[in-house]
Parts: structure tokens; sequence; C-alpha cells
């Protein structure tokens, strides 16, 4: 079969032949939910409905879909995946003249999963789920609202969320979602068509803009200049704006005036999720799929898969998937085969700090000496960065609350207290977080080389 005009019945076709391979039930999960939409060259455009399809085919099947494609086709075709999320109203075009600068499919759509009700919130994020839903009910109030974290933490989830809220309250706020990088490649082709000013338009006439990775504005000097004025515009007409970054804003290498913009808002981090966190997103993505997966599997898998919240889900989908596809019942031993490349090393970074490396950083931080750490003195020069020392403690080490107060002359209530009074500040002072998180940068670095 190499016609390419019948699409739908070679991508039928693909479908029986795959099926043969990785059974029914894959099938049924992962691929007839995907719709074959047109070939247009070299390339097959398919449509799934979210990303936990595109982020499964795309690793697991699309090899042997584009096998299976070249044998019925006689053709190499590749895969181009988008999102089935239809415009909530229609566009405004104009049929006498093209439209130079095409808006995005998500342009008044967002992830539809994506929203504040589904979001796990815990101790490592609570801070900025409650601002986010705090720009959804009041956009404009909070304004620039930053969002930095790690990789695969939330921070896009909380994106869409955002919008979700604010189009809930007035469904004709126009919003867009998009990542810095797309910024800059409409913005270089905006350039190079002479359409510059359809660009600007786009931008500056939205209620809400939420910019995702703003980290790849770095070295686009042109891209970075335009965003600024992008930026003006919308703050001053009392417009949301919502970034996201790998890093604080300090640690940018974007200009100073970009920076103090940022900073002028709400800063928030969103910092790797505790046990209880894990278990949580663990338990809710495990009903949403309806995988057949124990408590003691979670546990297990919440225990040894730290890093991330895409690692997470993509360890479940891995266990639940397997146990389906070999019709088995999950083990501890069978899991921890299936996860051993998302395990976290037993001999990591957080298990080799120590209580001297983080004094160390401490004393060097606030300069105090080694023995203050211990002393009887309670002056706030002293009491603060010893207390600063108890939180990083009781946050990077596996000691218990008895034993780290024992290594700074005091009892567990103190460490309590110092954990609780930290914690507090970590998510009111975005300043005092970011000198937090360098201190904590510098310890992992320092504990590296122990």
């Amino acid at each position: 079969m190499n016609n390419l005009t019948d699409i739908k019945e070679i991508w039928h076709e693909v479908v029986k032949k795959l099926g043969e391979e990785i059974g029914a039930e894959a099938i049924d999960l992962w691929i007839r939910p995907i719709k074959p939409l047109f070939v247009e060259g070299d390339t097959l455009k398919l449509e799934v409905p979210d990303s936990i399809i595109y982020n499964t085919v795309q690793q697991r099947y699309e090899e042997k879909i584009t096998s299976l494609l070249a044998q019925l086709t006689g053709q190499e075709l590749k895969l181009n995946y988008s999102m089935s999320l239809a415009p909530t109203e229609p566009l405004p075009q104009q049929k006498s003249s093209p439209v130079t600068i095409a808006l995005p499919a998500n342009y008044f759509s967002f992830n539809p999963n994506y929203i504040f009700e589904t979001f796990i919130g815990g101790s490592s994020n609570r801070f900025a789920f409650a601002s986010a839903e705090g720009v959804a009910k009041n956009p404009g109030q909070t304004n620039p609202f930053f969002i930095y974290s790690a990789p695969g933490l939330g921070k896009t989830h909380l994106l869409h969320a955002i919008a979700h809220g604010i189009l809930k309250n007035n469904p004709a706020a126009r919003i867009l979602y998009t990542a810095s990088e797309n910024f800059v490649n409409e913005y270089i082709d905006a350039v190079r068509g002479g359409a510059t000013e359809q660009f600007r338009n786009k931008y500056r006439k939205l209620d809400c803009l939420l910019l995702d990775d703003i980290q790849f504005l770095v070295n686009k000097e042109r891209s970075e200049e335009e965003f600024f004025y992008t930026f003006n515009s919308l703050f001053e007409s009392k417009k949301q704006i919502v970034i996201t970054s790998d890093r604080p804003p300090r640690e940018l290498a974007l200009m100073q005036r970009l920076i103090s913009r940022f900073l002028s808002g709400v800063v928030a981090d969103i910092k790797i999720p505790d046990f209880e966190t894990r278990v949580a997103i663990l338990r809710q993505k495990r009903d949403q799929h309806r995988y057949e997966i124990p408590d003691d599997i979670i546990t297990f898998i919440a225990e040894h898969v730290k890093k991330s919240i895409r690692e997470l889900e993509g360890c479940l989908i891995t266990v639940g998937n397997f146990c389906s596809n070999m019709r088995i019942q999950p083990s501890i031993d069978a899991v921890r085969e299936i996860i051993k490349e998302h395990s976290s090393d037993p001999d990591n970074e957080e298990k080799r700090i120590t209580i001297e490396i983080i004094k160390t950083v401490v004393a060097e931080k606030y300069n105090i000496e080694m023995k203050d750490f211990n002393s009887k003195k309670r002056s706030e020069n002293i009491s603060f960065p010893r207390q600063v020392a108890m939180y990083l403690a009781v946050t990077l080490t596996e000691m218990s609350q008895t034993e780290i107060g024992e290594a700074f002359s005091r009892d567990h209530s103190t460490v309590i207290y110092s954990k609780d009074k930290i914690g507090q500040l970590v998510q009111n002072d975005p300043y005092f977080n970011e000198t937090l998180n360098q201190m904590i940068s510098k310890i992992k670095s320092v504990s590296n080389f122990v």
C-alpha cells in the first residue's frame, strides 16, 4: 500500500500490525486515541489528546510506527504531533487579506488536565500554588508573577491552571501561553517578513501573557529588547504577566532593567516535592490512568524517584503498562528493575551532605565562627544563622531532628522551631529564598568533592 491519499486506511493497518507486536491493551491505551490528520511532504501529522499520550508514543512507539509506515507506503515518513485543543471561540480572520503572523493553535486553548484541582500541593510548592490561585482570581493585581524551579516540577501546570482560572471568570479574556523559544522564533520570522507591527499587536493586546522558560531569551539581544517593550506595554496597561524560569531572576543573564521588573512583582520557587507529596501525586495519577497498582508499590516508587514530577509519572506509566502488557501483578522486585534508570543513587549528593559542610557554608555566608553554632549565645547575628543551618540540615540530610539538635547542642524542639521559622521565611520572602538557594547550591557543590 503506497497510496498516501487514504491515510486513514494506512493508519488502520499500522494500528493493526502494531497491535500484534505490543498487545491490544497498549493499543487501546496509547494508540487508538490518536487521529491521523494528513500527509504533507515526508511528514504525517497526528492529533493526540494530551501530553501524556504524546510523550509515551514518542518515546516508546514512534520508531515502530515509522517502520510500519515505511513498509506500507514505501516512503520514509516522519511524525509530527499536535494537541487536540480546539479554540473556544473562532479567531478573527480577514478574508480579503492573508494573516502574516499566524496565531498558534493554543491561542485560546489550554491543556484541560492542567487545572488547580489536579495540582498536588505540598510544602515544596505551597507559596507558588497560592500565588497562582491569587493571580487567576485577580489578574493584574500581582504583576508580574515569576515562578522558578528545576524542570519537571509543575511550572507549566500552574501556567495553564492560571489561564483556566482567568477564563472561568472572564471567558472573553485574551490569553496566550507560549515558550520564550517560540517568542524568539516568531519575532525573527516577523522581522524577516516585515511583519513586526502585527507581531507587536498580537502580544501587546493580550489580557494575560504566560511565558514559559524565559532563560531561552539569554544571549538573544534583539528578542530580549522586544520582550522588554512588550512587558512594559502589558504592565502599564495593568495586564497580567506570568513568567517561568529554571533559575531565580538574579541568576538570569538578562538586562538589569528587565531583572528589576521581575523582582518588582511576586517571585516564587517550586522545590523538589517531599515524600508525602510524591505519594499523593502518584496516587492521583494511578487513579487517572486506572492502573491496578497497590499502595506499597506507590510508596516504593515515591521513595526512589525524587527529582521530578515528570519522572514520577513516567515511572508510574511504565510500571502500569509493563504489568498490564505482561499480565503480572506488580512486585517490589519487578518494579525495582523497571525503574532502575530513574532511581536515585543511594550515594547521591543529599546523602553525602554533612552537618559540617552545612555549618561551613552558613558560617561563611553570615560571617560567624564554627564554634558559634554550638555556643549559648542568643544574639540575632548568631541565632539566625544557627536556625538557617538547622533548617538546611533537616532539608538536606536524613538525620533525625534529635540528631540534628545534638549536633548544635540543642534539643529537638529547637530544631522544630527553626525548621518552622525558616520555612515560613522561605515562603514569604523571595530575596531570602534566593539567598538560601545559593547556599544550597554551594553545599551540594562542596559535598561532591568530599
